[in-house]
């Protein structure tokens, strides 16, 4: 959640047993306090530092026997602008302090402007998956020793049944040799069985490599097609995660695997919420997979729920993530289980779902039966609505260009924060696509002035650009363009682009992009 700017708020429960608890835990906060960013008694600090680095005490509440919450604010610019320095800001020698656990987390928009967060979030992979109306269905490859090709079956099975993710089960490493042949093995299947119910099924490789040949293996499965991965932060490491997904554009979904040590004791650690909901989001996560009620781990109701919370709740600008709880679900209890998170939910389905028939592909199907079952009012995918489904009233038919390429009703925007420094002289019109026409694609346009750019970035989406006015220059990873009016251009996703103005007069252009695309990658 964000706060006020500059301010990085964070909450410790700390547990204290002396009965003169209050003096205690006041005396335990400053101790925080002084540990997370000067590591020196209060006599040894000089008052100029204390007053711009140490943090301060906002707060005590009571809030149990010997429990108290303690909320210390700390100056963002301690922050720094990776998500190394904020861990070990808010939580870093202190994790070695007895008795103390972080419960919440308030993060200034200065802070939360660093980070990228989901690629895709909520909106993103559902488009993906064409799926709009009801919670989706995800199930793993397993058992780990299985050969590619039994593993690949699995995966067709699932898709032919109308399965909406499958990925690798998080044991499940190879060598990049023995990657490669597994995770083209199952693709393909996957592709094979989309041509054949025309649906879209998902396949997550898990990506789990040394950091020498990590980003090789998510380039391989970006370059074969592959929308996403499966990761496991707690093991890759947050501020690589963070920074290999925002790279590669991929969908991230991230798996708990080690965070219980930090999540599970009472009296230290991490907060589940905080962790594998706000944390995780900053890492990137657009599904963040936890142990759900019930099944062979001891989460409750109640902490499943405040994951869930952390998930979806504002975060300054970072999209919301799905939850996916997985483990304790079966047939009987699908309804349930999708009333408790919701439609913008992955229910994760492993042994409940392999064992619910012989055939993998007609249990699948009974699964998703079942789930849509649930979810009758659900509402239709803007995809499916037909021409006359569309309210005369909400989307103007006709806009009137006016010579100084200005449109009646259409102002003229922003090209991104006036705060980035990636771009000069650009300004922006958002024509078709975000005033209620329900269109698969955006028309843009913009112009750039003497001397001004764009910023040089990449993303998953194609580009199709049409040049309106003047003359410009497309550059497209080493290879330099001319553009004039009427000239048409196709950037293919990932390539590294940037237009730039070099004449003395305004370059304008019209811009095609998909309505439910990715964020671009500044380069």
């Amino acid at each position: 959640m964000s706060s006020q700017e500059g301010t990085v708020y964070a909450t410790y429960r700390v547990r204290t047993e002396s009965p003169e608890r209050a003096k205690d835990v006041e005396a335990i906060a400053e101790a925080i306090a002084y540990e997370q960013t000067v590591e020196l008694p209060p006599a040894l600090v000089p008052d100029s530092i204390r007053e711009r680095v140490v943090g301060q005490t906002t707060s005590i509440q009571e809030v149990g026997e010997y429990h108290f919450d303690v909320t210390l604010a700390f100056n963002a610019k301690l922050a720094d602008v990776n998500l190394s320095q904020l861990l070990n800001l808010i939580y870093g020698n202190v994790s070695i302090y007895d008795g103390v656990r972080l419960v919440d987390l308030s993060l200034p928009d200065v802070v939360l402007a660093n980070y990228r967060g989901p690629n895709f979030g909520v909106e993103g992979v559902r488009a993906l998956t064409g799926v709009y109306n009801r919670p989706l269905l995800a199930t793993a490859l397993k058992p780990n020793g299985a050969t590619p090709d039994a593993l690949a079956e699995m995966a067709h099975q699932f898709a032919l049944g109308g399965g909406n993710i499958v990925k690798d089960d998080q044991n499940i490493v190879d060598d990049f040799t023995h990657f490669k042949t597994r995770v083209i093995a199952c693709a393909e299947a996957v592709a094979r069985a989309n041509d054949r119910t025309g649906k879209t099924c998902l396949y997550f490789p898990h990506v789990s490599a040394p950091a020498s040949t990590l980003r090789r293996q998510l380039e391989f499965v970006r370059d074969l097609g592959l929308k996403g991965v499966l990761l496991c932060p707690f093991i890759t490491g947050l501020d690589t995660v963070r920074q290999v997904i925002a790279d590669t554009g991929l969908v991230h979904m991230a798996h708990p695997a080690m965070t219980g040590s930090f999540t599970n004791p009472r009296d230290s650690g991490v907060d589940h919420g905080v962790l594998l909901g706000s944390l995780f989001r900053l890492a990137g996560a657009d599904i963040s997979i936890f142990p759900n009620k019930g099944g062979r781990f001891s989460f409750s109701e109640q902490t499943c729920q405040k994951i869930t919370q952390y998930l979806r709740a504002p975060l300054g600008n970072l999209a919301p993530s799905l939850p996916s709880p997985g483990g304790g679900m079966h047939y009987e209890n699908l309804g349930e289980m999708g009333t408790m998170y919701g439609e913008d939910s992955v229910l994760l389905v492993g042994g409940g779902l392999i064992g619910h028939k012989s055939n993998l592909t007609d249990a699948t199907r009974s699964f998703i039966d079942e789930i849509e079952s649930h979810f009758p009012d659900a509402p239709i995918p803007p995809a499916r609505l037909r021409s006359d489904d569309r309210s005369e009233d909400f989307a103007e038919r006709l806009l009137k260009f006016s010579s100084d390429f200005q449109w009646q009703s259409r102002p003229t925007s922003p090209y991104k924060d006036a705060s980035d420094d990636s771009f000069k002289g650009v300004r922006r019109i958002e024509l078709i696509g975000k005033y209620g026409e329900k269109t698969n694609t955006d028309l843009r346009y913009f112009e750039i002035e003497p001397g001004g750019y764009s910023s040089r970035e990449h993303h998953q989406h194609t580009h199709v650009v049409i040049g309106a006015r003047g003359q410009g220059v497309l550059l497209i990873g080493n290879e330099r363009m001319i553009l004039s009016k009427d000239d048409v251009a196709w950037i293919e996703p990932q390539e590294v682009h940037q237009l730039r103005n070099e004449t003395n007069e305004p370059f304008g252009f019209y811009c095609i992009v998909d309505h439910e695309r990715d964020r671009p990658i500044r380069v």
